[in-house]
């Protein structure tokens, strides 16, 4: 799909409310995750990148690897978190986008995989909600199973918040970029790829490819009909 931009954002649009959803690592953050800005700021890249190896060939699952993610680097302090968070490149108009999701009485959701010590930042730039796998606060603590996020989790935390807040599940519209998104993407029906592989490529409803969080909505906006 092309980039018809004809909606005009901040015009109010008229329809039933919906839920957006945004994937973080190399959708908001362009070729970049959070872990790899986290080990970048805790000089750990190197011993990150093993344990990333070992969970690609299946020697740690996602406990396991939180686990040693946790052993690693123990308690974050909130300053490095901030500090990694800020230097990471991020999609122009984020905050734009927000903006006039809560204008027009929608509601704005990021979900990752990765950790909220570093994800929760996005709260700032006007996410309504942002779900990330909880790193522990306190040192030799327990990884929990429930505690970190899969890509099955996407699906079933969007149709909680859709109940929570009244939503219908199917009009639900979700921006990604990568497998991660794959559970969530083969579930609805509104889905644009950003800067996305040709995996999910090949299952969005549309594209964007580009530097804008703005374009990519605008492109969401017209695939619902909301001009």
């Amino acid at each position: 799909m092309g980039d018809v931009l004809s909606y005009d954002v901040g015009e109010p649009r008229s329809g039933r409310r919906r839920l957006f959803v945004f994937d973080m690592d190399g959708t908001l953050l362009p070729d970049a995750t959070g872990m790899v800005a986290l080990a970048t700021a805790l000089g750990t890249a190197d011993a990150v990148d093993e344990l990333e190896r070992r969970f690609a060939d299946g020697t740690l699952d996602t406990v396991g690897f939180t686990t040693e993610i946790h052993r690693l680097w123990g308690v974050i302090a909130p300053e490095v978190a901030r500090a990694a968070f800020d230097g990471c490149a991020k999609l122009a108009d984020i905050h734009r986008v927000t903006a006039d999701i809560a204008r027009n009485g929608d509601v704005s959701c990021l979900i990752t995989m990765s950790q909220n010590v570093f994800a929760d930042h996005f709260l700032d730039f006007g996410f309504d909600h942002v779900h990330a796998s909880a790193y522990p606060a306190e040192a030799g603590a327990v990884v929990r199973a429930e505690d970190v996020l899969t890509p099955e989790s996407k699906p079933v935390i969007v149709r909680e918040l859709c109940e929570r807040h009244g939503l219908d599940y199917g009009d639900t519209v979700a921006f990604g970029d990568s497998g991660s998104d794959l559970p969530l993407f083969r579930s609805l029906k509104y889905t644009v790829s950003v800067n996305g592989t040709p995996s999910i490529a090949d299952v969005s409803a549309a594209e964007y490819r580009g530097g804008s969080l703005l374009d990519a909505y605008r492109i969401a906006l017209d695939l619902i009909g909301a001009q």
